[in-house]
């Protein structure tokens, strides 16, 4: 499991790190996931759902879920609660050689979904922006077969919502289907 302190430090080197350089999304694929992982400050799980596929050319589809009801900051008002169409998707990559490569994504070396969310919480209407960040770590024993390096959202009635680590569930690489899988 991440610890809290380290997780912190490996989000703010890879920010500063992209701040003064250019990265974009690549590349193409397909993830789903879901599951729970500890709150960002509350005593209860934070649930989170999510598909995103950007194949053969084709713009970025998905949807993601997201429900934290005892995260600081918002535990008065009923939690984080929201669902979210993606917007695009790939994996965060740095060209050292482009420097005014405009910055595009977040998460350094890891996959990347960026997404629009409408707040499906009564107590706080409205709509924002957000990126989730995260690894598929393969087949294993026990819960563990992904992490969230970053959730956070910017913008509307959840701005400054920050939630990162291991997920009690699955991220799943499943690749984008050849085009004669997709006609069978």
């Amino acid at each position: 499991m991440f610890q809290s302190k380290s997780m912190k430090t490996v989000v703010a080197s890879a920010i500063a790190i992209l701040v003064v350089s250019g990265c974009e999304l690549t590349g193409e694929g397909k993830f789903t996931g879901g599951g729970h992982m500890n709150s960002a400050g509350g005593d209860k799980n934070a649930v989170f759902t999510f598909n995103v596929k950007k194949c053969d050319g084709m713009d970025a589809t998905g949807k993601v879920n997201y429900q934290d009801q005892s995260a600081i900051d918002f535990e008065d008002i009923g939690g984080v609660k929201l669902k979210a169409e993606v917007t695009d998707f790939g994996l965060c990559t740095m060209d050292l050689s482009n420097p005014d490569l405009a910055f595009e994504c977040s998460c350094l070396d890891q996959y990347e979904a960026q997404f629009t969310y409408e707040s499906s919480n009564p107590g706080a209407p409205g709509s924002g922006t957000g990126y989730a960040c995260f690894v598929d770590t393969g087949e294993g024993k026990g819960n563990f077969h992904g992490a969230i390096t970053a959730f956070s959202l910017s913008d509307g009635p959840f701005d400054g919502y920050l939630n990162h680590g291991t997920l009690n569930g699955n991220v799943q690489d499943h690749g984008c289907p050849s085009s004669d899988e997709e006609t069978e």
